[in-house]
């Protein structure tokens, strides 16, 4: 998964992805979808989560900044795209396991 993110003029990029952080987003993702509405809490928990993400390469105040940082639908649609990402990967890789089969035919 190769996300990239640009905080303070400065991109980003999302590192390999470890089993046990993927485990930790679901866990968060369960606790945000019974809320019919975001709350203080679910955007801190984003915003903690997405900083996490990509390997703490920048700081939660960098992420939140008005001026360079996010805005609530960029940390919203950002936290989002990780399990797109994630699933992305996935088509990819079974995409290249019927081209080695259907290759070794």
């Amino acid at each position: 998964m190769k996300r990239r993110i640009t905080i303070g003029n400065k991109e980003y990029e999302m590192q390999k992805m470890s089993i046990d952080t993927y485990m930790e987003y679901l866990e968060l993702t369960e606790v945000i979808d019974t809320h019919t509405r975001y709350t203080k809490q679910d955007i801190e928990a984003m915003v903690l989560f997405v900083v996490k993400a990509y390997g703490n390469q920048f700081t939660e105040e960098e992420l939140k900044d008005p001026e360079t940082g996010l805005d609530a639908a960029g940390i919203i649609l950002e936290f989002q795209f990780i399990d797109m990402g994630v699933g992305d990967e996935l088509t990819k890789r079974l995409e290249k396991i019927e081209k080695n089969f259907q290759n070794g035919k």
